[in-house]
């Protein structure tokens, strides 16, 4: 199962392999499964229905690594959108946002000034904006920026994510911490150097389980995000060991992925909230919720095998 994960992740990266599967109408289908649609009214449709079905969202435009500053305005003046738009429908719903696509690439003083922008229309409107991690090579100015923006707008207005996996920045949960950030905490979503990174499928777990009680003991009302039923089950051990009341954390999950978990979650009184997101750069993300739909699948087979039962 990981050498047929591997396989096919990477065939469907081949440009060839892209071209075809974004004109073959039965993959667009199948990829429309993993995100809102290609406009805004399409996501904040789909807000609403994972709304009435107990599920916040937090909602995403697509698009990563822009090099023209009008790319950079126009996503930016789409969180906007998103974030007005929201508060006027009165939907449960934050904004993400990837630096990279809001000018990191081309200058970070333009990607500062844009992020202002964001931060402070959220702030105008009561709403809450988490600025994703990218790739390593943007840790140190991604959480630079973060804290600039964190000392500026408040905890309650802007936070950031962290990747377990990466080896090479040990400390900056603990340093995140101790600046009282709001952190969604993952295993990690790049492909990255063996000396960056954990490869290991045993390492990175063991890492995330380690922050996972880090981040639930110290934490500033973290969220965990994972499909992960053992993480899953760690959380709530965790959560009866400290006494963390459920609404002072949440579960995060990608929209489409696992569906069925994230309603038992709901129905135990959890709060779940779904990363959901819509723009029409949407084969790139369907190919990565692949990716997490197939390594998922490694670990159901691992738990039947080994005789454990789903919490859920």
């Amino acid at each position: 199962m990981v050498v047929l994960h591997r396989v096919v992740v990477g065939v469907a990266q081949h440009s060839w392999v892209r071209k075809r599967a974004m004109s073959t109408p039965i993959i667009r289908d199948l990829a429309w499964r993993f995100f809102a649609g290609e406009d805004l009214e399409a996501g904040l449709a789909t807000v609403c229905a994972l709304n009435a079905r107990g599920i916040k969202a937090s909602l995403n435009f697509l698009g990563v690594h822009v090099r023209q500053v009008d790319e950079a305005i126009a996503a930016t003046d789409k969180a906007i959108e998103s974030l007005r738009r929201i508060h006027d429908k009165g939907l449960d719903s934050h904004v993400s946002v990837k630096l990279t696509q809001i000018g990191l690439d081309i200058d970070e003083a333009l990607c500062r000034a844009q992020l202002t922008r964001i931060l402070e229309c959220a702030a105008e409107v009561g709403n809450f904006v988490r600025i994703d991690m990218e790739e390593s090579a943007y840790e140190e100015s991604t959480i630079r920026l973060f804290e600039q923006a964190r000392d500026q707008f408040g905890e309650t207005t802007v936070g950031i994510v962290v990747q377990s996996y990466l080896r090479a920045r040990p400390d900056d949960l603990d340093h995140l911490i101790a600046g009282g950030s709001r952190i969604r905490l993952v295993k990690g979503g790049y492909r990255e150097r063996a000396e960056v990174v954990y490869r290991r499928q045993e390492e990175i777990d063991a890492a995330f389980a380690r922050d996972i009680e880090t981040l639930l003991r110290r934490g500033r009302y973290p969220a965990i995000a994972t499909h992960d039923i053992k993480a899953i089950r760690l959380v709530r051990t965790l959560q009866s060991e400290i006494g963390l009341d459920k609404s002072q954390f949440e579960f995060q999950m990608l929209y489409g992925v696992r569906p069925n978990l994230q309603a038992a979650l709901v129905r135990q009184g959890y709060t779940v909230r779904c990363y959901l997101p819509y723009g029409t750069d949407w084969y790139g993300w369907a190919l990565e919720s692949l990716r997490s739909i197939l390594g998922g699948a490694v670990h159901r087979i691992a738990d039947r095998v080994g005789g454990h039962q789903a919490p859920v």
